[in-house]
Parts: C-alpha cells; structure tokens; sequence
C-alpha cells in the first residue's frame, strides 16, 4: 500500500492506494482502499503509516520505532477507522482470509456454526487507564508494601481500587462503591472488591493513615530508585481545599484566604515536599486559619527526621520557598536542620535594591527564547549569614506585570468616573458620605489607588478631582520584571540559581493537577480522620500519575495524562456472545485488543499482551435451535 495525491479541479485528495494482481491476469492493477480529502499526513510519513496500515488490516499489529511513534499510531487508528467507516458506508465486506462463508435457509451468514449477523459485544467496562494506574502500582511495589504492613488480600485490592479510581475518575467513597462495577478493577484486581458497602472503603483509608509515615518512606526509596534521583532540590508550597458542608465534627476546619475565592467555605491547608522531579517526599495538614509561615518549622523538622537515612552526601539539600514562607525565624530553622535554602524575597522589597536594578552588569540566562529573555546579577551580602542575593529581569515577566497594572488602572478609572457622576448628579450630598465611598474605592482599588490623590473639593454643589503621582508610576515601572532571590549557598552561579528557582513551578503544577484532576476539591467529608485519608489517598493518586508521567517523559513522551487518561479510555473490557446453529450460546469475556496508540502508551511500561488479563468463557445451552425466529 501506498499514499498518493489525486488532483481533481482546484482541489487535491489523498488516496490510500493498494496493488494487486486479479486472478489470471500477468498485469498488475491498482485500486483505492480511502480516499481522505484533505487529510494532513506528513510526506515523510506515508511509508511507515501505510505499512502499519497494511499490517492492521491484515490482523497483525506494528509498533512504530521512530520517535514520532505517538503521533504515527494516532495516524494508523484514524486511517483505519476511515477504511472501516467507508466500508461500512459502501455496504462493502472485506474479503475473506480463511473458512468461508455459508448463509443458512434464511440468508443469514454463518461461520463454522457460529451466526456471523448475531454475534454481540456488550457490558463494557473502561480498561486502558486502570490498567496503566495498576501497573504503576505494582512498580512502586506498594502491594508488597501494604502485605508487609499487615493488610490482607482483600483490603490491599481495595486499596488499590481506591487510589486508582482516584486517579482515573476522581470521587468520594460513595461514589467509588456506586462505579467500581462499571470499572475493569474487579477484573484487575479480583470481585472482591465489590462485596461490602462504602464502610470497608472507609476502614481501608484507616488503615493507609495508620501506615503513612510509612508509605511515604516506601515511595521516597523506590522513586529514588527507579528513577536514580538526587534528593539535593526540595520544593515546599501550601494549598487549601475547601469543604462543602458545615464540617463541625472537624477541628482543623476553619475559615481562611482561599487560593480559590472560596472565602464562604470552611478549608483545610495542606503543605506538601516535592522533590525536584515533582515526587511527594512528605505532607501535613493544617488548621485552615493557619498563617503559612508557621507551617515551615514542622515541616523543616519533619523531613530533617525523613531524610536522615536518605541522605544525598555531604551537600545540604536545598530548600525552594516562596516569599511568604522566607521569614527570618523560618530561614533560621532551616539552616539548624541542615538545609540551606532560596527564597523570593517580596514584592515590596524589590524597590530597596532600585539603585542595583539600574546599574549594568547583569548576564543573560541561556537557552531562552528572544522574546523571554531573563538577565541576573549576583552579590554577596556581608554579614554571618553569607547570602548571596540574585537580581533577576524578566521580559515576559515584565510585560505581564504591565497589562495587569494597566487593566487594573482602567477598572479604578472607570470606577472613579462613576463615583464622580454619582455626585455631581446629587445622588450623593454628605460630604462624609462621600468621603466614605472615596476610601472604599481607593481600598478596593489598593494596587493602583496608592498612585493618586483624591481631593473632595470645596462648594455646592460637590466635585471631585484627583491626580496622578507620576514620580512614583514611573518608579514602579522601572521595576516592573524585576524579582530578587535569595539563598545562603554561594557556591552556585545567578543562572543556575534562576533555573532551580524555576523548579517552584513543579509544585505548583502538582497542587493543579491535585485539585483540578484528582479530586482534592472540594471535600465532601465532615470528620477529621475522614478528610485527612481523602488527602493522603489524593496524594497517593499524584504519586501514580507522576510515575506515569515521569517514565513517558523519560521516552520523550511529553503528552499530559488528561490526554494520556483521554487515549486510553477507548480500550475496554467487553462480553462477546457467539450464538450457534446448534442452539449454544458461548459468552467469553475479555479485553479488547488494543489499538496502535495504545500500544505506544503500554510498551513504554513492558505491557506487551493483554494475555495475562483475566478472560472467561461461559457455555449455555438455549431452549430453542437455529430454526428459531427469536434466536
């Protein structure tokens, strides 16, 4: 088979071309197995896809070796689906490759026994992602883990159903117990995990708790590992998850600044220690009032007492805070426990080194693009504690800070205009009323209102008049794009401390993938053992998905797992029922086989066959024989 282009007036058509010799004939003809429009297939490309295409249509299965191997298998799948459709559509049925084809008195098409026409598939149950979230399971040995803890077969299986749904269908208890049978899982793991009710899933969570401190040590030595990480860079960042419900059986539920402008709700804090690669090395939970800074010293002491027998050599590790954690007692508590730390020193702060920021001497940091450019300059503070402060210019940084500065001035311009035309139209006379609206609306308005000076000039009617302090504006957006970090190792270089700066992003990227695809958020539980085990399971899920993830990106496979999780919900288990002419019904239940591209996904973790997966067979005996209008 071949890709070809057919011009037809102003428009091309790609073809998929197939030669063949008709019987007794010496020459060879040519026919179109689809035609697909204007389907873009890069050129360089139409070898390898047509002779997968050729492999998938004569039954076999090609994987793809080259390193667009991912977006080849999407090619193949479509392209065969394209031929299938077209059959469909032509009515056309593809040649026979074997016994042939006999129809009975009734027109019907039966193949050794079995009616071809009445053959059905049906129970369907999603496979693809939970069997990827079981495999990574079981490379992160957590069932010979929980075995050794002292969990049974049963609650092991359960357990494991629990953190994978999590993972691929995010949900309550409740609702993991009202889907597991719409799942592959039991499959997977065994119908046990069907019996009981939502209780044993809850009882089961009791028991991951129990085993934290645990789990947590078990997965921080074998991601180590597997992967051959360095524990030297550690992140620390806080989030909050709200709860929907009063929450009163709670003690750490309590009202707080919520990241989401849930303000209305009550929240818990959650603090978590990634590593450098995005693993979970620890976490805790908080009262949702607590200030986030108070959280580092635990923490601090927490991991000094997780990583004494997992220590990386004779270099501190070094902690990654954000500017609200960098206190001086916080920084202080750090170094007693042995780490060293960098810091983003506030906003605010920026303006005491203006004078710096001005100066030159500052160097590009490599491999950026033109127009994100980022420039540093190092200095050494004097004093015992040896900082070493970085100066950083961001140009994408700097334009961001400029448009939210620039909306934000315009909302409180148009806020004042209308202010204004509420009292030059009387609608407010009181002098101190209108006082009163003024220092409301320069609070709302706090990042711009600063910059101006609003006057309630003298008379009667009222006016209003207000003026922009342009000395300082123009102070400010000198700075705009400007941060300052700060750490007390002075042994690295302004743009290899920008860059592990820029490893913080890691654990953002985790909290939103917790709370936007694994369920963090919102927390239906109202007890406190009850929303810690919610968050300890979440937590378990993100390890997984970081596995996953992890060993894709490892084959150049960058795919996020919404699209990974998206691929691979089309490979299903499902029960085939073979009825016969001699009256006996074969049920046989199996999975799928597996498309190109989830090929492509399963090799990457030496899922080679599906022959290992549990298959049944069951034989029943009909009342009637094919002589039946009802068969």
């Amino acid at each position: 088979m071949y890709f070809c282009y057919r011009q037809s007036g102003s428009s091309r058509t790609l073809q998929l071309i197939e030669s063949f010799r008709p019987p007794g004939s010496a020459v060879p003809r040519n026919r179109v197995i689809v035609s697909l429009g204007t389907y873009e297939l890069p050129r360089e490309k139409w070898e390898t896809v047509a002779r997968a295409v050729a492999a998938r249509l004569a039954g076999q299965m090609e994987l793809l070796p080259d390193p667009s191997a991912g977006a080849c298998a999407e090619w193949v799948d479509e392209i065969v689906r394209h031929i299938d459709l077209d059959r469909l559509g032509r009515r056309h049925h593809p040649r026979a490759t074997g016994t042939a084809a006999a129809h009975d008195g009734r027109g019907e098409v039966v193949l050794n026994g079995v009616l071809a026409d009445r053959i059905e598939h049906g129970e369907s149950a999603c496979l693809g992602p939970y069997l990827l979230g079981l495999t990574a399971w079981n490379r992160l040995g957590m069932t010979e883990l929980l075995k050794t803890l002292g969990m049974n077969e049963l609650q092991v299986a359960t357990a494991a159903a629990s953190v994978i749904a999590r993972l691929v269908a995010p949900g309550s208890e409740n609702r993991l117990a009202a889907m597991l049978s719409a799942t592959a899982l039991p499959e997977l793991l065994g119908a046990g995990i069907l019996c009981g009710t939502r209780d044993r899933l809850y009882r089961v969570s009791d028991h991951l708790m129990d085993a934290q401190s645990a789990i947590e040590a078990h997965l921080r030595r074998r991601t180590a590992s597997l992967f051959g990480l360095q524990r030297t860079i550690l992140l620390y960042d806080l989030t909050n998850t709200h709860f929907e419900g009063l929450c009163a059986a709670n003690p750490k539920a309590r009202r707080g600044k919520n990241k989401q402008k849930r303000d209305d709700c009550l929240q818990l804090v959650v603090g978590i220690v990634y590593d450098s690669n995005g693993f979970v090395l620890t976490h805790r939970s908080f009262a949702g009032n607590t200030n986030d800074a108070t959280t580092v010293p635990q923490m601090a002491e927490c991991l000094r007492n997780a990583l004494a027998i997992e220590s990386a050599g004779d270099v501190s590790p070094l902690v990654i805070l954000d500017g609200g954690l960098a206190t001086t007692d916080n920084l202080a508590g750090l170094r007693a426990c042995g780490f060293s730390y960098l810091v983003n020193d506030s906003r605010r702060g920026r303006s005491a080194w203006a004078e710096q920021f001005r100066e030159g001497d500052f160097e590009s940091v490599p491999g950026r693009d033109p127009e994100q450019t980022v420039v540093v300059r190092t200095m050494d503070l004097p004093g015992p504690l040896n900082e070493r402060v970085l100066l950083c210019r961001s140009q994408g940084r700097e334009l961001k800070e400029r448009a939210i500065y620039s909306r934000a001035e315009e909302r409180f311009l148009h806020d004042l205009q209308m202010l204004q035309r509420r009292v030059a139209g009387g609608r407010l006379q009181q002098r101190p009323a209108i006082q009163r609206a003024i220092g409301r609306l320069l609070e709302r308005h706090s990042r711009v209102g600063r910059f101006y000076r609003v006057d309630l000039l003298p008379g009667t009617p009222c006016q209003l008049e207000w003026h922009r302090a342009e000395d300082a504006v123009a102070q400010q957006d000198a700075l705009f794009g400007c941060y300052v970090l700060r750490t007390d190792r002075r042994d690295l270089a302004g743009p290899d401390l920008w860059e592990l700066y820029m490893t913080l992003c890691r654990a953002e990227e985790a909290f939103r993938a917790m709370k936007s695809e694994l369920g963090l958020r919102p927390n239906y539980h109202q007890t406190e053992l009850r929303v810690d085990a919610h968050v300890f399971i979440t937590v378990l899920a993100y390890q997984l998905q970081r596995f996953i993830l992890q060993t894709l990106q490892q084959a150049g496979d960058h795919r996020s797992w919404t699209t990974i999780r998206g691929i691979l919900q089309s490979h299903c288990y499902a029960t085939v029922t073979l009825p016969t002419r001699s009256g006996v019904l074969h049920r046989v239940r199996k999975p799928g086989q597996p498309e190109m591209r989830h090929w492509e996904i399963y090799r990457h973790f030496a899922i080679t066959t599906m022959r290992h997966l549990p298959r049944h067979h069951q034989t029943l005996v009909m009342s009637y024989r094919d002589d039946s209008r009802n068969l």
